[in-house]
Parts: structure tokens; sequence; C-alpha cells
């Protein structure tokens, strides 16, 4: 059993890594692909709404079919669409080659994510808010891989192609190893049935999912991009990315202890408050500091994954869980996009007020949660 836990947690974190450090490589290299493509930054940001509406719709059949076939079968998929995509990206030509294959890479990554869950939940057979959120936080570790890798490889087309390599090389051993948690005997014409009280459950989670993707994904995807318009140096962005890391575990933590909707409103209360001043300030010290705020207050996002997979059954687990994630994945993907758009002018106050809109959404969904959960539900999962 030991033996089964511990292979089995390790191949869930390592290739959750991989997924992020897959789908954010494209952050570090927005400026070159925008010269050497010849368009705008705008233009290369739209891959990331792309590759999660691409992830939205992947992960929810996905899901589906590791309900009915299991879960392992389904991670080797995933993991080979994202690897594979990541590693054709070093080939494209034009812009919409880019867009076609982060499109694909979506659809594996965020089926990998959306299975993970439901792995880890049904390997440790309870709820886990820390470990689920230093699994979420690993998506500061890729980030810092696609830094690491941008060091050696300097040229866009090495760095992916070396990146997919690695990651191809790495992620399929290790789905493999998995033992199956799931027998994914569920007849094809089950159909995912939720109570009146699972419904509305499911509508909270998507409002906190989206506050956390509206948050989290313009910090990793547009922010490196702001420090180089401010000449921020590019080591502010790892001291960052470990700083979320540090978030996500601590916010696990507290999600274990006190009841996941209060550390999510605490969490993200300090994120608006982040929000708010970056609006007002201009000196790079300040954007910097306030940058530590948001990155912490992005750790409300580490155990959503595991708080909706304890809310369904086994047999619609992994479809209900995507289906949460759905709506974040649309809106929080094109919120990097939207964070260039709203103020052309300034990028800073662009990503304050995707700040604004996120923290205000989580917080509203945490009040539904907890009127819909009612008095009866004051145990530590919830």
């Amino acid at each position: 059993m030991e033996k089964r836990l511990i292979r089995n947690i390790s191949a869930i974190l390592i290739t959750f890594m991989f997924s992020a450090f897959a789908v954010f490589s494209i952050a570090l290299e927005v400026t070159s692909l925008s010269s050497y493509l010849h368009v705008s930054v705008s233009a290369i940001l739209v891959a990331v709404p792309l590759d999660f509406i691409g992830g939205a719709i992947g992960s929810v059949l996905l899901g589906r079919r590791a309900d009915r076939m299991g879960r392992k079968p389904m991670m080797i998929l995933s993991v080979a669409v994202f690897s594979i995509g990541l590693l054709l990206a070093s080939l494209i030509q034009n812009i919409y080659e880019l867009y076609a294959l982060w499109f694909v890479i979506g659809i594996g990554v965020n089926s990998q994510n959306g299975l993970s869950y439901p792995l880890l939940v049904e390997t440790i057979k309870k709820s886990s808010g820390f470990i689920g959120s230093i699994m979420q936080g690993l998506y500061f570790i890729g980030f810092l891989l696609d830094i690491a890798f941008s060091l050696f490889f300097h040229f866009w087309r090495f760095y992916f192609l070396s990146a997919g390599l690695v990651s191809l090389i790495i992620t399929i051993p290790l789905s493999l190893i998995m033992e199956e948690t799931s027998v994914g005997n569920i007849s094809a014409k089950t159909r995912i049935k939720l109570t009146e009280r699972q419904v509305i459950l499911t509508v909270a989670l998507s409002m906190i999912t989206v506050g956390a993707f509206m948050l989290s994904i313009p910090l990793l995807s547009v922010v490196p991009t702001l420090f180089h318009e401010n000449n921020i140096p590019d080591y502010y962005i790892i001291i960052l990315a470990l700083i979320g890391f540090v978030g996500f575990a601590f916010a696990g933590y507290l999600s274990d202890r006190l009841l996941k909707w209060k550390v999510t409103v605490y969490f993200s209360i300090m994120g608006l408050f982040s929000g708010l001043l970056l609006f007002m300030v201009t000196r790079d010290a300040e954007i910097f500091g306030l940058m530590v705020l948001a990155y912490l207050s992005s750790g409300f996002f580490g155990f959503i994954g595991v708080w909706a997979s304890m809310t369904y059954p086994r047999e619609i687990r992994a479809a209900s869980t995507n289906i949460v994630f759905i709506v974040g994945r649309i809106i929080g993907g094109f919120s990097p996009f939207l964070s260039v758009l709203i103020i052309p002018s300034s990028l800073r106050e662009g990503i304050s007020l995707m700040i604004i809109i996120s923290t205000v959404i989580a917080v509203l969904g945490s009040i539904v949660y907890r009127v819909t959960s009612g008095m009866n539900n004051r145990g530590k999962t919830t």
C-alpha cells in the first residue's frame, strides 16, 4: 500500500509539474515570437485563451472516458498530447500554427490536470487540501523550469524542441507506472445526474474556479512582460514563482484546518487589496511588492481541485470535476489577453483590474457555497 501511495503521488505530482511547464512555456517567448512572426504581443497572447478553450473541451471528454475506462489510460494520452504538441511548436512557421498547437497543448494539459484531482483523492482516500495545493503549486515550479530552460536555449525553436522532448521522456514512463485507482466500469449510458444541491455547489465552485484562473493565469503569463517593460530584473520573476508556491502550500495547510470557503475568502480579500493598490502605484519597488501579495493570494487555487473531487461520487467524479473547471478555463484563459487590451496604455492597470474582478468573483462564489452547504456542514472538508 505504501509503495502504491508513493508511486502514484510521485507520478501525479511530477506529470502535473510538466503540464505547467508545457502550458506556460510560451510566456517567456512572447517577445521573441512577436518579433519572429511579425505580429503584436497581444496576437501572441491569443494562444493562451485558445489553450484553455481546447482544454475545456478536451478535459470534459477525457474526464468522462476516465470515469468509464479508468484514470490511467487517459492520463497516458493527455501527457502524450501536451508533450508532443510542445515538441511540434518548435517547427511553426506562422501565427496560425502557433494557435493550433496551443489549442492541442491545452487539451493535454487541462485533461491531465482534471484527472490528477480524482487520482489524488482516490489514492489518498481522503481530502487533503495541503497535498492538492502542493500539486497545484507546481504550476510555479513548472514555470521555474521554463525559466531554467530559457537560460540554456535562447532561440525559441531550440527551447520548445528541448522542452517537448524532456517532457515526453519523463511523463510517459511516469504515467505507465501509475496504479489504476478506479475500476472504470461505468456504462457509456450512465449519465451525470446531480442533485439540486450538487448543482448549486457546482455553480459556486465554478465561480471560485473562474476567480482562481483569472487571478493566477495573468500572474504567470503576463507579469514577465510587465517586468520586461518596466526593466525589472528577470530574477524577480523567480522570486515571485517561489512565493506563489509557498502561498499555495500555506493555503492548502489552512484548508485542512479551517473551512475551505473561509480560506478562499481570506486569500481573495488579500488579492483584492493588492489589485486596488496596484492600480495606483508606478514605482518598480511598489509594483514588485504588490505582486508578492497577489502571488500569495492566488494560493486558494491550490485546493479547489481536491475540494471539487470530494463533492462528487466516484462514478461521475472525473467528469464532474472537469465541469467545475470548464468555465474557469475558458474565462480565465482570456484574462491574459484582456489584461493587455482592457487598458492598452498600461499593462499594470490591466493586470490590476483582472486581480480585482477575479477576487470579487471568488468571494461571491464562496458566499454561494457557504449558503448552500448550510449549517450542517461544519466539517473541515468544506
